[in-house]
């Protein structure tokens, strides 16, 4: 009789216990930036000169309103655009594209530094203050450290936009990232923004000592950000894992090197379709902050990425 009178009690307690339980830090972070979205249209004319057409997931129109459902359902609120086309004229064809929409709050473009045509385009994309910085992706590689580049990278950092940077490697790009920590060390007032786990191959395991090192010589510029993006194509797994304790060591490693002003959030849409639902992938990197409490994941997830690309309004 006793038990029976304290039930509804103890059903009580367990709902309040769990409702507890739910609301983590990053479950009240009131917004979700996302700073590595890629939007294209294969439909058009000149088609594009990324994905290929042999990849059956990614060779399709990637377009607004598609982001759109998806940040809807996820709970994000705005998207930075990453530039994935190396054609000069795709920057504007993206300014123009979102040129209404509020959810694209900026957009890297793609330029390659020490052309010659550099600092005429630079100041022509850069008049419009979506225009937040710049990918390089042309190849051959560029070399960062090449005086004409570092002209034009100083150019960059003058107008107040940032360099954003892939890492190739399994055990990650000695040269890209050694070259960062120079350039980062040679032009102090430039952002550089280091993408997808600064290129480490995620195994589970800890990360090479080799990278890691590597990846502390960056980070001891405060200049140097590093994007938690992009976990399931680091790792190379299909289906993706989506146990936290598999990618734990290496988001250590970063969290560790860079600290929690200087991690941003970013996704690698539509890349993730390939091994991992966009959903996954978020909730990957906020179980991995809900234990650092509300400030870090406010910085995570919004606040890093406002100051490091200097985004207005945001």
């Amino acid at each position: 009789m006793h038990s029976r009178l304290n039930r509804p009690f103890f059903l009580f307690a367990v709902l309040l216990a769990l409702a507890a339980c739910d609301s983590t830090p990053t479950a009240r972070t009131p917004r979700i930036l996302d700073t590595h979205i890629h939007l294209y249209d294969t439909a058009r004319p000149q088609g594009v000169p990324w994905p290929g057409k042999s990849d059956t997931v990614l060779y399709k129109p990637h377009l607004p309103a598609d982001y759109e459902a998806v940040a809807r359902a996820n709970g994000v609120t705005a998207a930075v655009i990453v530039e994935a086309s190396e054609w000069t004229e795709d920057n504007q064809w993206l300014l123009d594209l979102v040129k209404n929409d509020p959810r694209y709050i900026g957009i890297v473009g793609n330029l390659r530094p020490g052309a010659d045509d550099f600092a005429k385009h630079l100041d022509r994309f850069a008049k419009d203050d979506r225009f937040v910085g710049i990918r390089p992706r042309i190849d051959p590689p560029l070399k960062l450290t090449d005086d004409r580049v570092i002209a034009d990278l100083k150019r960059l950092a003058d107008k107040g936009l940032a360099l954003d940077m892939l890492v190739h490697g399994g055990a990650g790009d000695e040269g890209t990232l050694a070259q960062l920590a120079v350039v980062a060390q040679r032009v102090p007032n430039l952002t550089i923004v280091i993408n997808h786990l600064a290129g480490v191959k995620v195994d589970g395991n800890a990360p090479d000592p080799k990278w890691v090192e590597r990846v502390k010589a960056c980070a001891k510029h405060r200049n140097v950000y590093c994007k938690i993006s992009g976990l399931d194509q680091q790792a190379g797994r299909t289906p993706a894992v989506t146990d936290l304790a598999f990618y734990k060591p290496v988001l250590d490693a970063l969290w560790d090197a860079f600290g929690e002003d200087r991690v941003i959030y970013g996704s690698n849409w539509p890349v993730t379709n390939v091994r991992i639902t966009y959903g996954e992938h978020l909730k990957l990197i906020r179980d991995y902050v809900a234990g650092k409490g509300e400030a870090a994941a406010n910085k995570l997830f919004w606040k890093n990425a406002v100051r490091a690309y200097r985004l207005k309004g945001a």
